[in-house]
């Protein structure tokens, strides 16, 4: 099955506006029913009339429960059919195995709505008197009320869950992209602005303390997308913000530029970066890593040298970002077509 390549948030985001809870979804239909047109006096008789006025609200406040209800469940994702990238971010800051529940329970309790307000439909309808049509309605709008009630604490949690859902950055898929990795501090963010030049539009995107930052520049002629993924760490047990770069790495890399500081000034030294480098190569075993030394216009050839013999041949950046372009230039050769 093709996977959705839109953004999880191309519909709009229930905490866009006001995400209610179930007190508020009640008043509102409330609101709504007692402003109602009555409908015309009929020729007929006074309980015609009586019945279709009681029919009438019955089928708003219902149809207004249940639309609004069905509204909130398409507000958020196909997780089934999620772009492998966002389902992995999403895992990462919410459970996605109850966040499907909590929206089967939407979808149930909108059709149990629809239901009781069918039954009730033809109960007012077929009423003996006035009273009848009246007391009907009544048990209609306690039932529904119910139903409400018992999806409240399902509503809240959604509520919770939509605002978490904001943190998952956009990235184009359609673009093929450059993921910088490496150490925290070792000039990634630097090295986007070099790439991406002074008309980038970068974009932050708030994860706990991080940010995933994205960018674009043209390379042979095609718009490419950079981004800077925070620190991915070496070890065996990562935290939310590490498993947030291995899913951007892992799902959305054309090639990997592995950024490492030889001056030590990032406070990893070259045999942690090399570990690293090692670890990415095995996470990500198939995708093309460049090495880029950066900072080495304030390196001493000592550095250079040592860096070199610690990670083999790289790629030697300072101010300007020429050589790696030409690097990328060849590496991305073909991958503009693949999208």
């Amino acid at each position: 099955m093709k996977k959705a390549r839109k953004h999880l948030n191309s519909k709009r985001n229930p905490v866009d506006g006001f995400f209610p809870g179930s007190k508020e979804l009640i008043d509102q239909a409330m609101s709504k029913m007692d402003n109602l047109r009555k409908p015309k006096q009929s020729k007929k008789s006074a309980l015609t009339t009586k019945k279709n006025i009681m029919y009438s609200k019955a089928k708003f406040f219902g149809e207004f429960l249940q639309k609004r209800i069905s509204e909130l469940s398409k507000q958020f994702p196909d997780i089934d059919n999620m772009n492998p990238f966002y389902l992995d971010l999403m895992k990462v800051i919410l459970d996605t195995d109850r966040l499907k529940q909590h929206l089967a329970q939407l979808r149930a309790s909108s059709q149990i709505i629809k239901k009781i307000r069918g039954q009730y439909g033809r109960r007012i309808y077929g009423a003996a008197n006035g009273e009848d049509a009246a007391r009907a309605f009544r048990e209609m709008q306690g039932r529904l009320i119910s139903v409400l009630k018992k999806l409240d604490p399902t509503l809240k949690e959604l509520k919770i869950e939509s605002k978490k859902l904001k943190e998952i950055p956009h990235i184009d898929f359609k673009l093929p992209t450059i993921v910088l990795a490496g150490y925290p501090n070792v000039g990634k963010s630097t090295m986007l602005k070099r790439l991406t030049g002074a008309n980038a539009k970068i974009s932050e995107y708030p994860f706990t303390t991080k940010e995933i930052n994205s960018g674009y520049f043209e390379l042979n002629y095609f718009k490419t997308q950079v981004l800077d993924t925070p620190g991915l760490l070496d070890r065996e047990i990562t935290n939310l913000i590490e498993e947030k770069a291995i899913a951007a790495l892992r799902h959305l890399s054309s090639v990997i530029v592995f950024i490492v500081d030889p001056t030590l000034t990032s406070g990893y030294t070259l045999e942690q970066q090399q570990k690293l480098l090692e670890s990415t190569k095995k996470k990500f075993d198939g995708k093309e890593i460049i090495i880029v030394l950066n900072k080495c216009d304030l390196a001493t050839e000592k550095d250079i040298e040592a860096a070199e013999k610690a990670l083999g041949k790289a790629i030697h950046e300072g101010e300007n970002t020429s050589e790696l372009k030409e690097c990328l230039e060849k590496a991305m050769k073909g991958k503009h077509a693949e999208t």
